[in-house]
C-alpha cells in the first residue's frame, strides 16, 4: 500500500488521466445529482436564478423551433427550460442517474445517455451548448475530439455556445494539500475512508485537483483538470477546428465581456470547408 500511495501523492504529469469512472459511480453519482439540484450552491449546476437568465438569453439568440443539443446536460435543468420556451431540444449526458432524473421530470425534451466524446450526429442541430466550464476539464486531445464532433453535429452556420474559466479564476491561488477522515462515509464513498486532496498548478492557465480515496481494501484516485482560456487562446484553438468566433461575453447570461472576468462565454459559428 505504501508504494501505491507514494505514487498517487506525487504531482501528476501534465494532463495525466485517471481510469476511475466518476460520473457513473453508483454512490458518487447520487451526490452529484444532489449537488445539481441544490438551489443554494453553484456546484454541479448554477443556481436556478442564473439558469433562468441564461435560458432567456440563449432563447433570444434563436427562433422558435430551433433544434438545440445540450451536451453535458446533467438532470436537464437547462434542457427542460429551453424546451418550455419553444425550442426543440435534445439533452445528452454520460450520467445514467442524471439522465433518468431528466426523463422523469421532462417529457417534452429528448434525452440520450452517452459520452459526448463518442456522439455521432451529422448536420442535425442549429446550436450546441456546453455550459458550466466543462470544456476546460478536458485534456487537449479530448477537447479537439469534441470540437470535431460538435462541428459534425451542427447544421451549416450552426452555433456552438460554451463557457470556460479565464486565468482570473486562479488569481492568488496556490498549491495545497489536505486530508479528511470520513468515518461514516461521505461524498466519495459510503464506507469509512480517508480522503487525500491536492491542488496543483502547471501555469497560470492550467490547474488540477487530485482526490485519493483510501478504504480498507481499496484505493482510488480522481484527477480533475481545469484549463483556463483567454479570448485569444480560445479563438486560436477553435479556429483550428473550423469554427469562427462570433462574440464573447462574461457569462452565459449575455453580460458584455470584461477583461477581468473569471468566466468567458464564447459564441462561435461553424465555418464550412
Amino acid at each position: 500500500m505504501y508504494n501505491t500511495l507514494n505514487e498517487l501523492l506525487r504531482k501528476p504529469k501534465l494532463y495525466e488521466k485517471t481510469q476511475e469512472k466518476l460520473w457513473n459511480d453508483p454512490h458518487i453519482s447520487k451526490g452529484m445529482l444532489a449537488a445539481h439540484l441544490n438551489p443554494n450552491i453553484d456546484a454541479a449546476s448554477r443556481k436556478p436564478e442564473s439558469i433562468e437568465r441564461s435560458v432567456e438569453w440563449i432563447c433570444s439568440l434563436l427562433p422558435l423551433g430551433t433544434r438545440l443539443l445540450d451536451i453535458g446536460c446533467g438532470p436537464g435543468l437547462y434542457t427542460k427550460r429551453l424546451s418550455e420556451r419553444g425550442l426543440c431540444v435534445t439533452g445528452l449526458d454520460f450520467s445514467e442517474r442524471s439522465i433518468a432524473y431528466a426523463k422523469e421530470h421532462d417529457a417534452k425534451s429528448q434525452y440520450v445517455m452517452q459520452d459526448y466524446l463518442e456522439m455521432e450526429f451529422e448536420n442535425l442541430y442549429d446550436m450546441v451548448t456546453l455550459i458550466w466550464c466543462d470544456y476546460g476539464a478536458l485534456i487537449p486531445e479530448d477537447r479537439y475530439n469534441l470540437l470535431d464532433r460538435v462541428y459534425r453535429a451542427l447544421k451549416p452556420d450552426g452555433i456552438f455556445l460554451l463557457d470556460v474559466f479565464t486565468p482570473q479564476w486562479n488569481l492568488g491561488c496556490k498549491e495545497n494539500t489536505s486530508w479528511e477522515v470520513c468515518a461514516r462515509g461521505g461524498f466519495w464513498s459510503p464506507n469509512p475512508h480517508i480522503c487525500l486532496n491536492a491542488q496543483y498548478y502547471y501555469s497560470k492557465s492550467i490547474g488540477m485537483r487530485r482526490t485519493v480515496i483510501v478504504e480498507d481494501e481499496n484505493i482510488r484516485s480522481f484527477n480533475i483538470w481545469e484549463t483556463c482560456f483567454t479570448k485569444q487562446s480560445l479563438s486560436e484553438e477553435i479556429q483550428l477546428h473550423n469554427f469562427i468566433p462570433v462574440d464573447y461575453y462574461s457569462d452565459v447570461e449575455g453580460k458584455l465581456y470584461e477583461e477581468n472576468s473569471p468566466i468567458l462565454c464564447a459564441v462561435m459559428k461553424k465555418q464550412e470547408g
